[in-house]
């Protein structure tokens, strides 16, 4: 009796002492974001491919389905501005829709962008920790079983252990076995552009260590986006790449 805790000279590894405040500010930040009158009109202005995408993603949503689904897409394609749309059209009803990107940049152009680190307490040295830290206890925890919606763009720069421990963290919360706790996760991203940093890596490293190589990868149900709206909507855009493509042919035909 009457010892001070520091008196045990335990180290800052072994107690972990929980943040309630900083908690309270990521629940907060969720629940108050205000959706834009330029993102509820992003509806209208969908191709038929993201139309298509739209409708599958929200039929999940809104009968209370499960849905993982990956949107594949070149730069330029709208990924982006489908997820704005699906995100404005779930948070302008009250509900919970969580985005979030494997990058800072990502980030922000995503209404509410947060980092899948940040927002899932993902190990940032996922080679040692192949969890994530958030009890069942925590309001955080409930935000993540309260929200209607995960989106997750930029994921092929995460390892695929991390999209598994975002998984097995799902089943914790929601307490089943379903695939991402049987939550309506969408998952976007470019292989033509983007996979994992590995420190020494070859080729073959980054592939494998990608969610190609996941056993999660064969569950997501894929949808494709093709069309460029970015060319469509910019023609100066459109003939750089013209013209890019056009050089490429030329060093290649050599």
């Amino acid at each position: 009796m009457g010892h001070n805790i520091y008196e045990f000279k335990f180290t800052s590894e072994i107690i972990v002492l929980p943040s309630p405040a900083n908690e309270a500010k990521d629940v907060q930040f969720e629940r108050n974001i205000i959706v834009s009158e330029e993102d509820l009109l992003l509806e209208k202005k969908l191709n038929s491919e993201q139309r298509r995408a739209y409708n599958i993603i929200l039929d999940r949503v809104y009968y209370d389905k499960p849905g993982a689904f990956f949107i594949d897409g070149p730069g330029g394609t709208g990924k982006i501005f489908l997820y704005r749309a699906l995100l404005a059209n779930i948070r302008s009803k009250d509900f919970i829709a969580l985005a979030t990107a494997s990058s800072g940049v990502a980030t922000s152009i995503l209404p509410g962008g947060r980092t899948a680190h940040s927002c899932f307490k993902i190990s940032i040295d996922i080679d040692e920790n192949f969890t994530c830290n958030i009890s069942k206890q925590t309001a955080l925890a409930t935000l993540i079983q309260d929200s209607k919606l995960i989106v997750w763009d930029e994921v092929l720069m995460a390892k695929k252990k991390m999209i598994e421990a975002f998984n097995t963290l799902l089943k914790d919360l929601m307490n089943t076995n379903i695939l991402f706790g049987g939550k309506v996760v969408v998952f976007g991203g470019d292989f033509r552009q983007t996979l994992p940093v590995i420190r020494s890596g070859k080729k073959e490293d980054f592939i494998c260590e990608s969610l190609l190589y996941s056993d999660i990868w064969n569950d997501l149900e894929k949808l494709c986006l093709s069309e460029n709206m970015r060319a469509k909507e910019d023609p100066a855009f459109s003939r750089s790449v013209s013209l890019f493509v056009g050089l490429l042919h030329c060093v290649y035909d050599d």
